[in-house]
């Protein structure tokens, strides 16, 4: 895997640097074996852009830091709730100013993956830039999955994940017509992950193990910039309706007391997942396409 950062600006590489600090120093040093960066800052295709969509309205989108961390064990990368205080603690940083987002998974189970082809790992192993390696492992050799495979798993998944997104989908707007607006919100929220686990698992056949739209948003449009349109953050009202939609996985259900939507705010909502159930199938039918041509080759 590569090493230099030679490709970033200064500030980035300083910001990695620190990243890398924090992680360590907040995380067990006998457990955490490499940190390693992917996407588009390994790559070097970065976004930090302004953007107007069809409605006319000006999107502004920064590509995170997308950073893997293997630990030695599998009970090291299951505490969830450590992890997060990390990812707090990054992203309230003062020195940083690019967003972080942080996939942990343990060393066997990384290898695991690496020996089933699963391209997202791969192209990790391919594309990445190791920020830190203890030196505790190596890391398998990736499989190469043939072509034919990776457009036959991509239809599957379009297939089941699509699918079960629109059934989430209809159903929101049968409780919106009921005034059934927690229930709807949940629906919605659903509705919307699964949208984005279908883009997700197509491109890259990796499914996040996160319920958490604000974090998967951001992978979803590393794959194609056209989805940052889908959620405009511009206005207070704007902000507070996509924070309801991300909330309603766990509030309207089990904080009912407190979790309060009108249906004004559902039916903009639904509106905007109605064009990510468009953007999506366009997207993925796409990427399927490019993944067929492939197989004449």
């Amino acid at each position: 895997m590569k090493t230099s950062l030679k490709h970033l600006p200064e500030f980035k590489q300083k910001e990695l640097g620190t990243i890398v600090q924090v992680v360590l120093e907040n995380s067990s040093s006998k457990k955490t074996g490499m940190i390693i960066l992917f996407g588009s800052h390994a790559r070097g295709d970065w976004v930090e852009d302004r953007y107007v969509g069809e409605d006319g309205i000006l999107y502004e989108y920064k590509s995170d830091f997308d950073l893997l961390v293997v630990t030695t064990t599998h009970e090291a990368a299951q505490r969830h709730a450590k992890w997060r205080r990390i990812e707090d603690k990054l992203r309230n940083h003062p020195g940083l100013r690019t967003l972080i987002s942080l996939i942990v998974i343990d060393i066997n189970t990384l290898n695991k993956e690496l020996q089933r082809g699963r391209f997202f790992y791969r192209d990790i192993q391919k594309e990445g830039i190791v920020l830190y390696d203890a030196q505790f492992f190596e890391l398998e050799k990736a499989k190469e999955l043939s072509p034919e495979l990776r457009w036959e798993e991509a239809n599957i998944h379009f297939d089941k994940w699509f699918n079960s997104a629109n059934e989430f989908l209809e159903t929101t707007f049968f409780e919106i017509s009921k005034q059934r607006f927690p229930k709807a919100a949940f629906e919605l929220h659903q509705a919307t992950e699964r949208f984005f686990m279908t883009n997700l698992l197509v491109y890259t056949n990796y499914k996040p193990k996160s319920h958490d739209l604000k974090k998967l948003y951001p992978q979803v449009i590393s794959q194609d910039p056209a989805f940052m349109t889908i959620f405009p953050r511009n206005t207070e009202w704007e902000k507070e309706n996509f924070i309801l939609l991300k909330k309603a996985y766990i509030d309207s259900r089990y904080n009912m007391d407190e979790f309060h939507i009108t249906g004004e705010q559902l039916e903009w909502l639904a509106e905007r997942v109605t064009r990510l159930k468009e953007l999506t199938e366009k997207s993925c039918q796409a990427n399927i396409k490019r993944l067929e041509a492939q197989l004449n080759k």
